[in-house]
């Protein structure tokens, strides 16, 4: 049983970039109030291209087509689960 909505906004999206060319990191977005997880998606890549963003990964662009999404929940006594999308 969970205390979030059925139809909760709240969102981890993960996007994968290429660490010094070959290895992959994964960064998380905590994304609030999308509708969907399409729009997650955007508002994650939105932030992750943001210059700050950016110059923390050495401008090595992300991967939004490999895109993780979750919907994140909360147990009615009070854990968090993720369901995925």
């Amino acid at each position: 049983m969970f205390s979030t909505p059925k139809d909760s906004r709240t969102w981890l999206v993960g996007l994968p970039c290429r660490s010094d060319g070959s290895r992959i990191v994964w960064q998380y977005y905590v994304v609030g109030e999308a509708p969907d997880s399409a729009e997650a998606v955007c508002a994650a890549v939105r932030r992750a291209n943001s210059a700050p963003e950016r110059d923390a990964r050495g401008h090595v662009p992300v991967e939004p087509d490999h895109a993780e999404v979750q919907r994140i929940r909360q147990h009615v006594l009070g854990d968090y689960v993720l369901e995925a999308c």
